[in-house]
């Protein structure tokens, strides 16, 4: 049993946070991109809040279809984030055309690989020129 506590999951809802993680790293998978940064926020840092949002823009489709897709991403992260989201990161998920239709386990299947993807970007140390070389 771990010893820390859940993180606390909270939305991201001004555009000034969604335009600060655009500026973080990204990765696109089939269905969905996902874009991940260490909050700027220093009392969510301070808290450890795993914050999240979501953008479905109208290339996804009318706003019926715009809204499934972001019910879609709503539910596909809060069961992840809790998984493979980091406390002191924001993350948002831009919806894809895809990400209406596409079947519920390979929706979740995608965004775990993003996860993972960002989170050993993250891990892996900066290649500097001494270490490169050999």
């Amino acid at each position: 049993m771990s010893d820390s506590p859940p993180a606390i999951i909270d939305r991201l809802t001004i555009r000034r946070q969604f335009l600060h993680v655009a500026q973080g790293r990204k990765a696109a998978g089939r269905f969905v991109l996902l874009q991940v940064r260490q909050t700027s926020d220093a009392a969510a840092q301070s808290k450890g809040l795993i914050r999240y949002g979501l953008t479905a823009s109208k290339k996804v489709g009318n706003a019926v279809s715009r809204n499934r897709a972001r019910r879609r991403l709503r539910a596909a992260m809060l069961q992840l984030l809790p998984l493979h989201g980091r406390p002191g990161f924001d993350y948002v998920a831009v919806a894809r055309t895809a990400t209406v239709t596409v079947e519920w386990p390979a929706l979740l299947d995608d965004l775990t690989t993003l996860f993972l993807r960002l989170s050993a970007k993250s891990a892996s140390p900066p290649v500097t020129p001494a270490t490169a070389t050999s």
